[in-house]
């Protein structure tokens, strides 16, 4: 792969709009965007990840963002965002109840 084709592969990099009802799913899709494109390099992933992000999101991870780890960025952040918006157990529980009231 020539450095001219990695260029196009970066560009053409589309990631969607953060999914806050299912971010376990909407990492799995950006992976598979990163491999359909020939992104492997965790410092593009987590950049790639970082600039689709909103502001409100954002505040969510900004520590992360400011002060990133040495390795395995993508990986943090992934798993923060994960944690994040995930409903706990008592929450979909909760949830749950509440549809049924």
């Amino acid at each position: 792969m020539t450095s001219e084709t990695v260029e196009v592969a970066r560009i053409a990099l589309r990631l969607p709009p953060l999914w806050k009802s299912n971010v376990r799913l909407w990492i799995a899709q950006c992976d598979h965007a990163f491999t359909f494109s020939g992104i492997s390099s965790d410092d593009t992933k987590y950049s790639a990840l970082v600039a689709n992000l909103d502001a409100e999101t954002l505040s969510y991870v900004s520590d992360i963002v400011l002060s990133p780890p040495n390795s395995d960025k993508y990986h943090t952040l992934s798993q923060r965002l994960i944690t994040q918006f995930s409903d706990s157990e008592t929450q979909k529980l909760r949830n749950c109840l509440l549809t049924f009231s």
